[in-house]
């Protein structure tokens, strides 16, 4: 299989055509190559030391949440130009989801992060362009404390939990969502989680009654190229393997 075969078969199961994102998330496939694809990196970022990796690993194509062009139009040049040079040099293809790949229903990175909760009774939650792109439902009765152990231990990653009390429902997307907590007030959800919020949601959780669980931007979208890639090792016997660089925000 080639690089527009699997683009056009990811275009299809991550629906790309049909979800709004931001014009710079430049959603599918940002870098073409040649050749068999054999080997695919799966990375949450599209930077310099993931590209690096992915050559070192000799794989043909990168799967990741963010791509090349978040600077928006600019020159190829510095680094950018580096880590295109570098693409096309070692042959290497690249494929990006954002918003699609945040909110499929069971690939995506909220579906990872409901399940590592262990969220029930599922719904849509979160508008972000006219999109609603998490999922709310409810646990089983806990403190505050238990559930962001939870969420740290399957992360493995810290984390910030702002308020306390008793949880049942919960309202999660992963990144950088922290304004969509005034959603989850709204809603009268007890507890929101996402990845990185602002100073000022500090103060709206603990007055809006709703507890606030910051688990790393990073961190937080791990899960969605993780469960990609299995399913393509699943699916079309390619391998896949995680490029792990932690930014610990």
């Amino acid at each position: 299989m080639d690089i527009l075969q699997l683009s056009h078969y990811l275009d299809n199961l991550l629906d790309i055509a049909a979800i709004k994102d931001s014009s710079r998330a430049v959603n599918g496939l940002q870098v073409e190559n040649t050749g068999e694809i054999r080997k695919i990196g799966l990375a949450v970022d599209a930077c310099r030391a993931t590209i690096e990796m992915a050559i070192e690993k000799e794989c043909n194509m990168m799967f990741v949440h963010h791509g090349l062009f978040w600077g928006g139009l600019m020159p190829v040049r510095g680094a950018h130009y580096e880590k295109i040079s570098a693409l096309i040099g070692a042959n290497l293809g690249l494929y990006s989801a954002h918003v699609p790949l945040d909110m499929h229903p069971v690939l995506g990175n909220n579906r990872a992060l409901a399940d590592i909760i262990g969220l029930e009774a599922l719904e849509p939650f979160g508008e972000y362009e006219g999109e609603l792109i998490g999922f709310k439902g409810r646990v089983a009765p806990q403190s505050a404390k238990t559930l962001g152990d939870r969420l740290a231990a399957g992360l493995s990653s810290p984390v910030r939990v702002i308020g306390e009390g008793p949880v049942e429902t919960v309202g999660l997307i992963s990144g950088g969502a922290g304004d969509m907590l005034k959603q989850a007030i709204a809603q009268d959800l007890d507890a929101y989680i996402t990845g990185e919020g602002a100073n000022h949601h500090f103060h709206e959780a603990l007055e809006g009654g709703c507890v606030f669980m910051l688990a790393g931007h990073y961190a937080t979208e791990t899960g969605g190229v993780k469960a990609v890639g299995r399913h393509l090792q699943e699916k079309f016997n390619i391998e896949t393997e995680f490029l792990h660089f932690p930014t610990g925000l």
